[in-house]
């Protein structure tokens, strides 16, 4: 939209009111967004420096982690628990850039059976995904105490049986609940 050009005192004088006003109204419009649009500009050019910025620490940190982990690859082993689902049994299994090992944890009544004593009535469920969930934060906790890597960080097992599983468990004192059956 053009600007229109500020007219004599004399003839704004000789404006009827409604003009006058409307005029007025005009120009000061216009002069807040002239202001407006200078400080959109100046957020503009902050906004690309701040994406500049967080660019180059992006590529730091990706840098940083390669070299983490290349100095001990074992620090990024993963676990996933998994059901499967033709034999109503779980297993574990642990994965990093060298390798993957699976561990057999169970059928579902055997893992009922050993994790029910540690939780109350109310809150424990048989379900697949309870049992999922609680496998996984109870393998993540001993993580360190099942598993080694050796020479060519290739995961091997220290335990391998659900009871030691929960033995190395109940030593770190994670559990939220003891019962106490009759």
């Amino acid at each position: 939209m053009e600007k229109l050009k500020r007219i004599s005192q004399e003839k704004f004088d000789s404006l009827k009111k409604d003009e006058k006003d409307l005029l007025l109204t005009y120009y000061k419009t216009y002069e807040k967004e002239n202001k407006l649009s200078k400080s959109l500009n100046k957020s503009r050019k902050k906004i690309k420096k701040l994406k500049d910025k967080l660019n180059k620490v992006q590529i730091k940190k990706k840098e940083i982690l390669k070299k983490i982990k290349s100095i001990n690859k074992s620090l990024f082993t993963t676990s996933t628990v998994v059901c499967d689902k033709r034999w109503n049994s779980y297993i574990c299994i642990f994965k990093n850039s060298e390798s993957q090992k699976s561990l057999y944890l169970g059928n579902h009544k055997s893992i009922v059976k050993a994790l029910a004593p540690f939780y109350s009535k109310e809150e424990f469920k048989d379900s697949q995904e309870f049992l999922k969930k609680e496998l996984k934060k109870i393998i993540s906790t001993v993580q360190d105490k099942l598993i080694k890597h050796n020479v060519n960080n290739e995961i091997t097992f220290k335990k391998n049986k659900l009871k030691s599983i929960i033995e190395l468990y109940t030593e770190s004192g994670k559990w939220d609940y003891w019962s106490i059956e009759d």
